[in-house]
């Protein structure tokens, strides 16, 4: 279970997260929606260590501290449980698909190369990469990052949780499907997933709740179905007119 609670972030003068509380529970899939700067990438960097907070408190399962107080192993050792899918990828791209998942394992975790070699190629497989050792990150950037950064038992501990932003943006639509397909089959192995995403198929139809953010905070938190058909906040409306055709 992941918990943040009283969240506040700046960039120099200009506050992004203004106390923001989210919680999800193990097994869950959320999606993160929001127009452009609405504080959905901070949310997520400050979560997973990769942006400083300015003050709050996170909890992980039986663990919970001010994320301002936290030490450089308790960082190591919540990072460990964490996977991220970045929105530019952040690959090796000297390297090839399973290099890239390779030194992840051995060098991050520490996995002993044989293990790691089976838990690289089982990943690979499941995230339809199976023909990564050839191909290089820039042939198949999507699915390398979602092997490299997804557990199916292996490369997130179990009860992991996963971040990933924008998992969809510039690819073309049949990329965007397979890409998809293998977020769904995470979700159905019982991965903890919190997702930025602008395609509002998956939101609705693979999430379980949707957090919506605006100027910085949660504006609404609503079962996904429930706020597709019934957005309360004006915000919300407003929002769902902009990305959806069916929306009234």
């Amino acid at each position: 279970m992941l918990e943040v609670k009283d969240l506040h972030c700046s960039y120099g003068t200009t506050q992004v997260l203004k106390g923001v509380d989210i919680r999800v529970n193990n097994g869950e899939v959320i999606s993160i929606l929001g127009s452009s700067g609405s504080g959905k990438t901070t949310l997520l960097r400050c979560i997973s260590f990769l942006q400083k907070a300015d003050s709050g408190t996170i909890r992980f399962d039986d663990f919970e501290k001010d994320i301002t107080k936290l030490r450089h192993n308790e960082i190591r050792a919540l990072r460990m449980k964490m996977g991220y899918v970045f929105q530019n990828f952040n690959l090796f791209r000297n390297m090839t698909v399973r290099q890239n998942v390779l030194e992840g394992l051995i060098t991050a975790r520490g996995v002993d190369r044989a293990e790691a070699e089976q838990t690289a190629d089982e990943c690979l497989k499941r995230s339809g990469c199976s023909t990564g050792r050839i191909f290089t990150p820039d042939q198949l950037f999507r699915r390398a990052a979602a092997a490299r950064g997804h557990r199916p038992g292996h490369c997130i501990p179990a009860g992991g949780t996963a971040f990933s932003m924008s998992p969809t943006s510039a690819l073309d639509p049949e990329l965007t499907r397979e890409v998809l397909n293998t977020i769904t089959q995470l979700a159905a192995d019982g991965l903890t997933l919190v997702v930025v995403t602008h395609e509002m198929g998956f939101a609705r139809n693979v999430s379980d709740r949707i957090i919506f953010m605006e100027n910085g905070i949660v504006a609404e938190e609503a079962p996904a179905k429930e706020f597709f058909l019934h957005p309360k906040q004006e915000a919300s409306k407003r929002f769902l007119r902009t990305v959806t055709d069916d929306f009234d």
